[in-house]
């Protein structure tokens, strides 16, 4: 994707966002439909385009109540060069030079000013990418790729003189061909040994629909109409039945408020970090109070970067028409307890909602696990339509086990970040996020099996790793109700971990090794789940549910 600099806002508390631009036309207002949506009562719906090109990137005043300033003068189209400061309201946007955002993420931290220092040296960053044309998103074994449709003809083969070439002994030399029609695509089989499919059903030609998936030897191929930001929208939308699908979002890790009577104990980015930290989790500690889902951008060092889940919430309410309580619900829970109790929550909270018809849940990260678990040994399958998953770890993350190895003593991160560690060491839930899969060696060579091994942790963790593995155990391979997986790709990403051990077999160090094959925290192998659909989508893990192509294929979900 072109790469045309970056937008750069700082929030209320100094935190960073970051908008890596690689899209030609970038809107900016208070609307969910916005690229840049801004929480700003003083910024218009649609306040602010963004221009890109070979000349450069202007910034455009939509006709705001307020206006579009650049550098303190008021514009109506303006060339933007690195630093300029474009204000709309009270938000201020720098615009900077294309840089790689990717980084480890892991920072030395001694003390509270190293934690502040950090919160305000890092960002969240979400990449805007085009949308507005027809593309093809491909996903082969250990390779996702995007194909714009520009041409008359789109060929896909084995032969490498294809446009789209599948490198699968499956695929013929030239197996199918997609083509522009005056009513859209078609995809049209070329007399292929294996075929070309569309669902379960072998086609020779077929009318494309959005979100539709032609699957040629291993590949899958998902169609994605070019949209514009209009077409997000839907409020007139009316179902057959007269009802809206019910949704319920699960959020997850991090991603819901804790509270111990009156007093909110996160999000909290400095308890965290507390010596008598209130979050940790165990016998004899209070139990906690999730009340809603986390409605702020969220910045843990050497942890997490998450933004807010109202981006996705108001999406559904402004843009679907949705209402909170009716059709809408959203699932807190404690996300350092067992995902299996949270499952036992959800189930009871969806009993008791009692929305009157299936139910459709959307889930990110962590919440796709305790989603499964609810449908598939919970009965959740007799109350859920379809299961939307946002990066879910649905065969853990490598990037879990530096979490729980890290700390001051092995590895010079600091005194504050070993105290993050033995907190993490205290969530069950977090040992549920390991890898099930084989992903890493000692330094010996040796495989390391991270879930039933348990002598790589501390003594005190081994109860909470057993638990992680009887969970991994439990776990159905293929989902109970349709499922969708909605998963980041091209980002570095953790993907294999090397293990030092000591004497005793402990680990005392650990080295991630990255590739691009996922959203900087969930690799690619693990967000796909088996038997489901999928949509592969260029963004970072904690912005999957603000992304507007995650967006309109919500859309397509919900009003198909």
């Amino acid at each position: 994707m072109p790469d045309y600099g970056k937008l750069t806002i700082t929030l209320a508390g100094g935190q960073r966002q970051e908008f890596a631009l690689s899209k030609s036309e970038i809107s900016i207002g208070r609307a969910a439909t916005s690229d840049i949506q801004l929480s700003d009562t003083r910024a218009s719906r649609a306040h602010t385009r963004i221009e890109c090109g070979p000349e450069g990137c202007f910034a455009v005043d939509l006709g705001s109540v307020n206006g579009t300033k650049v550098n303190g003068a008021a514009v109506q189209r303006a060339l933007l060069a690195t630093g300029d400061k474009i204000t709309i309201g009270a938000s201020t946007l720098i615009f900077g030079a294309p840089a790689d955002a990717d980084d480890s993420g892991l920072t030395r931290l001694e003390n509270a000013a190293d934690i502040e220092s950090s919160i305000l040296r890092a960002s969240l960053t979400t990449r805007i990418g085009e949308t507005s044309r027809p593309r093809l998103a491909i996903h082969c074994a250990g390779r996702t790729w995007q194909a714009p449709l520009d041409a008359a003809l789109t060929t896909i083969g084995r032969r490498a003189d294809n446009d789209i070439v599948i490198e699968s002994p499956k695929a013929s030399r030239f197996h199918a061909r997609i083509e522009r029609t005056a009513a859209g695509f078609a995809v049209e089989d070329l007399n292929s040994d294996n075929g070309t499919w569309i669902g379960r059903e072998r086609i020779s030609r077929h009318v494309l629909a959005d979100g539709d998936t032609i699957r040629i030897g291993g590949a899958r191929l998902i169609y994605k109409a070019g949209f514009v930001e209009e077409d997000l929208t839907m409020l007139d939308f009316r179902p057959r039945s007269g009802v809206r699908r019910p949704v319920i979002v699960v959020p997850g890790y991090l991603g819901s408020t804790l509270y111990l009577g009156s007093e909110q104990l996160w999000p909290n980015t400095k308890a965290l970090f507390s010596a008598a930290s209130g979050l940790v989790y165990g016998e004899g500690q209070p139990e906690l109070e999730a009340r809603s889902v986390v409605d702020e951008m969220v910045i843990v060092p050497n942890l997490v970067k998450l933004e807010r889940y109202g981006r996705l919430t108001r999406y559904l309410e402004e843009a679907l028409g949705y209402q909170m309580g009716k059709d809408l619900m959203t699932f807190p829970y404690d996300f350092r307890q067992d995902v299996r109790l949270s499952a036992r929550k959800l189930a009871q909270a969806i009993e008791d909602w009692r929305p009157g018809a299936p139910v459709t849940i959307i889930a990110h990260s962590m919440g796709s696990l305790v989603s499964r678990h609810y449908v598939d040994r919970l009965g959740g399958h007799r109350r859920v339509e379809r299961l939307v998953m946002l990066g879910g770890p649905q065969a853990g993350a490598p990037e879990t086990i530096v979490h729980l190895v890290l700390g001051s003593q092995l590895l010079p991160f600091g005194m504050m970040a070993e105290r993050l560690r033995d907190l993490v060491l205290s969530h069950p839930g977090v040992y549920q996020l390991l890898p099930s899969y084989p992903c890493g060696e000692d330094q010996n060579g040796c495989p390391v099996d991270w879930l039933n091994d348990s002598s790589w942790l501390p003594e005190k963790a081994r109860p909470l790793l057993k638990n992680a593995a009887e969970f991994w155990r439990d776990m159905r391979p293929k989902p109970a109700v349709p499922a969708l997986c909605i998963f980041g790709y091209g980002l570095k990403t953790v993907s294999t971990v090397r293990l030092e051990r000591g004497p005793d077999g402990l680990g005392v160090r650990v080295e991630p090794a990255t590739d691009r094959t996922g959203d900087g925290t969930v690799p690619e192998r693990s967000a796909v789940l088996e038997g489901a659909e999928i949509h592969p989508v260029e963004q970072y893990h904690g912005s999957l549910h603000a992304d507007n192509d995650v967006k309109k294929r919500l859309k397509v979900e919900l009003t198909r």
